[in-house]
Order: structure tokens, then C-alpha cells, then sequence
């Protein structure tokens, strides 16, 4: 569990032309423990830049980020990260994937923690697989149970579903929220998808032009059904802020 703080984050466009100076503009929010936050917007407004941020792989040009009250300084064991390509090893098994991070480590306990985490997406029976064999969707399960395996207080997930087809995604969508629901982690979730957002999230952080235009409670009971009126406003709401957006932003 984490507390994370974006305090006045400021990032600049390095080498690419941009009619903006700045991809993340004075960026300020506070994430509670086991929060589950989704940041969406359209291509270019910072979503990813901000993620890469939070992980420690780069720095701000102004302000700080601060997990837990410490800055963030580089990349650390306490922020798994999930990309949309999963970057599973091909020479290694389901198993040893999962266990990579813990052997590194030298936890003498790192085979029965991948052990439990491979059975925790449910891939046990495939766990001496290599990621040839798998569906893009196991493929990503097993990502998510290499990024828990390590117990982050931080669990980072840049569009992790985007690749996969319509009901791999709808499907994967429940199993997220069963592990964060099991594992009580904070999770930080970008997406393209406003409903997939708001199906997932507790908080949806719309991003536009570098800057945060709209921190949004999501007022739904779970499971959220998403033919619901209710639903369907929050969604509506969300649209009308991003109309600028391109045609496909919202595809499945």
C-alpha cells in the first residue's frame, strides 16, 4: 500500500516540435492507499510521460514526486510496472518470468512466490510454458503477476489491455480488479478508453494539454454495470471534455 503526492510537476518536450513547451504543465494531485486511479486523455497529452515519471525511469524538470512522504529517485522494487507489450523474456518460462525479479533479489523464497502469483492469474497449468505458446491476454497476466510478485507498494499499468481484442480486454478487466480487490495494492492505470476507466477506477484523472482539467470520483457500486444510466453519464461527462480528441480514442 502507498500514498503517492505529484507536488507542481513540470516536464519539458525534449527534441520533438510541439506547439506546447511543456508535455506535463504544472501537474498536482495527491493518490491515497489502495486507490485505484485511471489517467486518461488523447495521444500527446502526457499520460505516459507522467507513468514513466512515477516509476523513476525519468526525472521532472520542477516540482516532485513522493511516494510514502521520500522522493522518487529512480526506479526501485516498491513501483511494479506493466506495459502494453508485455516484455516477457522468450527463453524463459511462465515460472521463471514471474520468479525473475525475486532471484534477482535473492529471496530465498522466490519459488513459491512465483509459484503462488503464476496461480493467482490462474495460469498454473501453464506455468512451464514458454510465452510462444500463450494468448496475448496470458501474456499479460503473466506480466502482472512478474510486477506483484515483488510486493510494490505501487502497481504502475500503461495501457496493459490496449493490444488485446474486445473480450480478452472485458475479461481482463475483472481479473485486475479481482487481484487489486485480493493484493490491496495502489494501482495507477493509464488508458485511451473513457469507459474503461470508468468500469476500473475509483478516481479517473483526465489529462489535457499537459495539465489535470478534471479528478473525478467514480460513484458506482461494484461490479459497475456499464449499460447503466449512471454509468453511461460518467462516460458522457468524460467524452465532452475530450471532443478535440481523435476518432478512435474511445475504440475497444
Amino acid at each position: 500500500m502507498a500514498t503517492l503526492e505529484v507536488k507542481r510537476v513540470f516536464k519539458t518536450f525534449e527534441g520533438l516540435k510541439s506547439d506546447r513547451f511543456y508535455v506535463l504543465d504544472d501537474v498536482d494531485f495527491k493518490i491515497s492507499e489502495n486507490e485505484f486511479i485511471c489517467i486518461i486523455g488523447k495521444s500527446g497529452c502526457g499520460k505516459s510521460t507522467l507513468l514513466n515519471l512515477i516509476a523513476g525511469f525519468t526525472k521532472p524538470d520542477n516540482g516532485e514526486i513522493l511516494l510514502d512522504g521520500k522522493a522518487i529517485e529512480g526506479p526501485s522494487a516498491e513501483k511494479g510496472v506493466v506495459f502494453q507489450e508485455h516484455g516477457l523474456f522468450p527463453w524463459r518460462t511462465v515460472k521463471q518470468n514471474v520468479a525473475f525479479g525475486l532471484k534477482l533479489a535473492k529471496r530465498k523464497d522466490a519459488d513459491q512466490r512465483a509459484d503462488y502469483f503464476v496461480d493467482l492469474v490462474g495460469l498454473t497449468d501453464y506455468k512451464d510454458k514458454y510465452p510462444s505458446s500463450l494468448s496475448g491476454g496470458m501474456a499479460q497476466r503473466v506480466g502482472i503477476a512478474r510486477a506483484l510478485a515483488t510486493d510494490p507498494k505501487l502497481l504502475l499499468m500503461d495501457e496493459p489491455l490496449g493490444a488485446l481484442d474486445a473480450m480478452t480486454r472485458e475479461k481482463m478487466r475483472v481479473e485486475i480488479l479481482d487481484i487489486w480487490q485480493k493484493k490491496k495494492k495502489t494501482i495507477i492505470f493509464v488508458t485511451h478508453s473513457v469507459p474503461e476507466a470508468v468500469y476500473l477506477a475509483d478516481r479517473v484523472i483526465l489529462l489535457k494539454d499537459g495539465q489535470v482539467k478534471l479528478d473525478q470520483h467514480i460513484e458506482l457500486k461494484r461490479p459497475r454495470q456499464v449499460r447503466t444510466e449512471a454509468f453511461q453519464n460518467y462516460v458522457h461527462e468524460l467524452e465532452q471534455l475530450l471532443t478535440d480528441c481523435d476518432d478512435n480514442v474511445f475504440s475497444e
